[in-house]
């Protein structure tokens, strides 16, 4: 008997796990690609120009805890091009990106680009995290408890921004970046 039951739960554990793998899949395959976009728009939310202005504003407003406690506020970075990162520890798609962000900082610095990343986690979390993955940017904190930033319409993790020097948004992307496709958008913005 007890072997039976032990057997219908690992059948439905694997169950689940192939049900919550094939439904990740199917919105990877049907978010917009990065490369068919002929600028330096990225979008997968399918918010109006309008609706992406207001969440830039509504970055550019933000002010939040650093690791160490200290408030930071976004607007300090207003003039340069800006890769705004919504992010947890616990989610993976977010944590294999950082590290190509962390490369991407290094690369684009001296040409006016700031990565910044807001960890929807607590700091203990994200403290251990860059002690095993050192991260080249600043990371935030955001309150996990609330559910929703100040004018920020996130539907998932990870999400990013990308803010141009003149504060108007360049694009966003719910779900993973890569590399390749951010580094494209950066090469079209950076100053030479």
């Amino acid at each position: 008997m007890k072997q039976a039951l032990g057997l219908a739960v690992t059948a439905g554990v694997a169950t689940l796990a192939t049900i919550g793998w094939l439904g990740y899949r199917l919105i990877e395959q049907n978010r917009m690609p990065v490369n068919d976009i002929p600028s330096a728009l990225i979008s997968s939310q399918q918010l109006s120009p309008a609706q992406e202005q207001a969440q830039a504003d509504a970055v550019m407003g933000l002010t939040l805890p650093d690791l160490d406690g200290r408030p930071q506020a976004i607007a300090q970075w207003r003039d340069k091009i800006l890769v705004v990162n919504y992010w947890a520890s616990w989610c993976a798609p977010c944590v294999e990106e950082i590290p190509a962000f962390s490369r991407l900082q290094r690369q684009y610095a001296a040409q006016g680009v700031q990565f910044v990343g807001i960890g929807i986690d607590n700091v203990e979390n994200m403290q251990a995290f860059v002690k095993a993955t050192p991260i080249s940017y600043p990371l935030l904190v955001a309150d996990p408890a609330a559910s929703q930033m100040p004018g920020l319409q996130i539907k998932g993790l990870p999400y990013t921004l990308v803010i141009g020097p003149d504060g108007r948004v360049q694009g966003s992307r719910l779900g993973r970046l890569d590399e390749s496709r951010l580094n494209s958008i950066l090469q079209r913005l950076a100053p030479r």
